[in-house]
């Protein structure tokens, strides 16, 4: 069997954490090249995982490398150039989430995966959670009825990222909505079955951040000059959907609440749910019950999960999970919490693409 040959677009902490070590446990994997802007990012990671070329310019290891499949690990708002540029060039892209730093790009790459035939898929790795596949197949089955109201939390009492490629809107697109506030969405909209959304309504702060005693405790990555955080460290959303469901947004960086808090609440007309941990709630034989798994998942590593299956999607020409249409879509609604709380009103939300 041809191997694949995988370039690295990227070469800095998550290409060197999840992707590289994963594509090094494949057989039929031939990890060609890496490129970085930061040459010497590049350098480490060809000498650490024994990659043969190393260079400063992705058009150049395109041009010369022939490859099969690129995986795109830069900062968001630079995903949309090295993602088109591999597409035009025959290869196929798994884009780290979110899709892009701004919707504009997400419609660009989107559209050049058609034009130039190739798949593109947005690696969001918690779509290979046990549990929120689990939570779909109860939407799916009706167990809940009629989902009419959904809450998505990815909170944190303390955990700034406080590297430029998060903190600096420039160059990150934006704070927490799109760093972990994507995973909320796209967990929402993959259990929902990506139900059509119609309006937005949102609001972002950045209280805790901009304070000088919290800039010089720090967080992951050292402490931070207060000018330098331009993005919001707390957003909220509210979104309505054409069927006439609702969803509640809840995300932050740092925020003085009890504890940390990701999750996924369902509310419908038989039933509800929550992913974390995942319990089903009803009423049997006039009695509220709580429905849990009897056994604990064994989950295996979404990581290592998220890189077979992209593989697995070059060998058969199909993008076997979260295609581009679905990156795009949640791309869709950040964007419309980010203008609603931009012009202080309720916006609507693009769909039909």
């Amino acid at each position: 069997m041809k191997k694949i040959r995988v370039g690295i677009i990227g070469s800095g902490g998550i290409a060197c954490a999840t992707h590289i070590p994963n594509y090094k446990k494949i057989e039929d994997v031939e990890l060609a090249a890496c490129a970085d802007v930061d040459i010497s990012a590049a350098k480490r990671a060809s000498k650490e995982f024994k990659i043969p070329h190393f260079y400063r310019e992705y058009e150049e290891m395109l041009e010369k490398e022939s490859l099969d499949a690129v995986s795109v690990c830069t900062p968001n708002i630079f995903h949309k150039g090295p993602a088109i540029a591999a597409m035009k060039a025959g290869a196929h892209v798994l884009t780290e989430k979110p899709m892009a730093g701004k919707l504009s790009d997400a419609k660009k790459m989107y559209e050049a995966s058609k034009k130039y035939g190739k798949i593109l898929i947005v690696g969001f790795q918690t779509r290979f959670r046990i549990d929120l596949n689990a939570l779909r197949q109860l939407v799916q089955a009706g167990e809940l009825g009629d989902v009419y109201y959904a809450r998505a939390l990815s909170l944190r009492r303390w955990g700034v990222p406080a590297r430029p490629t998060f903190i600096d809107k420039r160059v990150s697109g934006g704070g927490p909505l799109l760093d972990i506030g994507c995973y909320s969405v796209d967990m929402a909209m993959y259990a929902l079955g990506f139900p059509a959304p119609k309006k937005a309504y949102a609001v972002t702060y950045n209280r805790i951040c901009k304070d000088p005693s919290m800039a010089k405790k720090g967080g992951w990555g050292g402490p931070w000059r207060v000018e330098d955080f331009t993005v919001e460290d707390n957003a909220f959303g509210f979104v309505k959907f054409r069927n006439g469901m609702t969803m509640l947004l809840e995300t932050n960086w740092a925020s003085f609440s009890p504890s940390d808090a990701f999750n996924l609440v369902l509310l419908g007309t038989k039933g509800g749910a929550q992913l974390e941990p995942l319990e089903l709630y009803k009423d049997v034989l006039g009695k509220r019950v709580v429905v849990k798994p009897h056994d604990e998942f064994h989950q295996p590593d979404i990581y290592e999960q998220r890189i077979s299956k992209f593989v697995e999607s070059v060998r058969t020409g199909k993008p076997l999970f979260s295609p581009a249409i679905e990156g795009l879509k949640v791309q869709a609604i950040l964007d419309a919490t980010y203008r609603s709380a931009a012009q202080k009103k309720e916006v609507d939300v693009e769909w039909d693409f």
